[in-house]
């Protein structure tokens, strides 16, 4: 199945960046969008590739690479706006919406928009205290260390800085 020089070059863009997107590999490899549909579709029938759907768009992933709870939690920290909220919720733990809402430029139908895609993926915790929600990440340490693993996949450079903070912890 490898044997082709261009399913070759895209299943190791795959394996170099983990949940990368359709749009993303054109860029990177200047295939058609075409061509690069039915090379990943050939890809994923041989159960090589395994694409994430969000609901918006899709992720690739090396099927041997990368585990299910980790393809939802790398689909999730490549969008930027999501990607934010959680890198905010890792240092602000138990964070109120109105704490959310202040350090973002959100109106507040996106931010209950983008949190309840995070609540409904599992990668936030929903609670109360008295009478505010409050949120924090299901599971810090794996997402600590998914950031980390994949930074270099992933260009932000509030990330960059996210990261340097927590490998310092």
């Amino acid at each position: 199945m490898l044997a082709l020089n261009s399913r070759r070059r895209i299943f190791e863009q795959v394996s170099k960046n983990p949940g990368t997107y359709l749009r993303e590999m054109e860029a990177a490899l200047g295939f058609s969008v075409g061509d690069l549909q039915y090379h990943l579709g050939q890809l994923e029938k041989a159960g090589l590739l395994y694409a994430h759907d969000d609901g918006r768009r899709k992720g690739y992933f090396v099927a041997t690479e990368v585990q299910y709870f980790d393809r939802q939690a790398i689909s999730t920290i490549r969008m930027r706006t999501p990607r934010r909220i959680i890198l905010f919720l890792l240092i602000n733990p138990d964070a109120t919406f109105q704490q959310i809402l202040g350090e973002f430029r959100f109106t507040k139908g996106a931010l209950s928009f983008q949190l309840k895609r995070l609540t409904g993926s599992g990668m936030v915790l929903k609670g109360k205290k008295e009478r505010e929600s409050i949120y924090k990440v299901t599971d810090p340490d794996k997402v600590r260390n998914l950031l980390v693993t994949y930074q270099a996949s992933i260009a932000d450079d509030v990330l960059d800085n996210v990261v340097d903070i927590l490998t310092r912890i």
